[in-house]
């Protein structure tokens, strides 16, 4: 049962927060035409629609007949949810309330905030050109990954590693210098890469050494194995460019209007949680390769992006 709540969680919570942002759509008379019944509840075309919308789906029979059936499975669930009172539950208030704030600020920025002109095809391919190790001399990179101590990185050991030109070697140096570490094969495209490491990388041939960011006190030394050309091409890479450059956009539209709300708003914070320094802006004026959701904060890349958000760098 619990992984049944888990799997629902998500949906359901867009499910009462779209209903609350609504104002109880349901009865509305523009859309109160009814699909089907649910013990005496009825289901209305504009959750049907909603449901296809959040699928992605383009509306064919059988998409059609899926979303309905995932419907009635779901209006079951609320309504035995709300038989036992857990509408009423703290924590489930509490959820439905974050639901409605967040839907709330979404819809403002998006219908308020949020730039309403198409970027040119020009903006687009000007991205393109400016990060060509992201798209048309992008590589894949096969790497042995060593992880170390932070501790243990010293600057003997580092002038060491200078010296080595296979992942051999690296090993052989580690031994040398009695340092312990973990290793990895992994296989990795310049848009998964560490942000500061894509044009490094571009660079590199085969037995080079980089070295990552420490992470989780231990830093990574990535000795190059094999690099194989894997190229995007415009067409294939502009749809997702176009939305990456979209995000931004947005998150500087965001920043920018919250700015002038905020030198006019009253805002105190609790001693405790006072900020100490000014606030770092969301925008990627300083970040030319990354965005970040306006609402979340959430970083994301250019084609990463269109898949799920993420610390990389650019296209999946």
């Amino acid at each position: 049962m619990e992984s049944l709540q888990l799997k629902l969680a998500p949906n359901v919570c867009a499910a009462v927060g779209v209903f609350l942002l609504a104002g109880c759509a349901r009865t509305s008379h523009q859309h109160s035409q009814v699909v089907a019944t649910v013990n005496d509840h009825e289901l209305t075309v504009l959750q049907l629609s909603q449901a296809l919308q959040a699928s992605g789906s383009d509306g064919d029979p059988q998409s059609t007949r899926k979303a309905l059936a995932s419907l009635v499975d779901e209006e079951l669930l609320v309504q035995q949810a709300t038989k036992n009172k857990l509408d009423r539950d703290p924590v489930m208030v509490e959820a439905m309330e974050h639901a409605r704030r967040h839907l709330l600020a979404q819809a403002y920025a998006e219908r308020s905030i949020y730039p309403k002109s198409p970027l040119s095809v020009n903006e687009v391919e000007e991205y393109y050109r400016a990060h060509p190790a992201l798209f048309e001399h992008r590589k894949l990179y096969r790497l042995t990954v060593f992880s170390v101590q932070n501790s243990d990185m010293s600057g003997l050991l580092s002038a060491d590693l200078d010296n080595t030109h296979s992942e051999d070697d690296v090993r052989a140096t580690l031994e040398k210098h009695e340092i312990k570490f973990e290793t990895q094969p992994l296989n990795s495209t310049a848009e998964e890469l560490p942000l500061d490491k894509v044009d490094d990388f571009a660079k590199a041939k085969v037995g080079d050494l980089l070295v990552a960011g420490a992470e989780n006190g231990r830093t990574l030394l990535m000795s190059v194995v094999a690099v194989e050309e894997r190229p995007l091409s415009f067409e294939h890479a502009k749809p997702m460019i176009a939305q990456y450059l979209a995000t931004v956009r947005n998150a500087q539209a965001a920043d920018a209007y919250l700015k002038k709300l905020k030198e006019t708003a009253k805002i105190a914070y609790a001693p405790k949680y006072a900020p100490r320094t000014a606030e770092p802006a969301h925008t990627s004026a300083q970040q030319p390769q990354m965005g970040v959701d306006p609402i979340t904060g959430t970083p994301v890349s250019p084609v990463a992006s269109a898949r799920s958000p993420s610390n990389s760098a650019g296209l999946n």
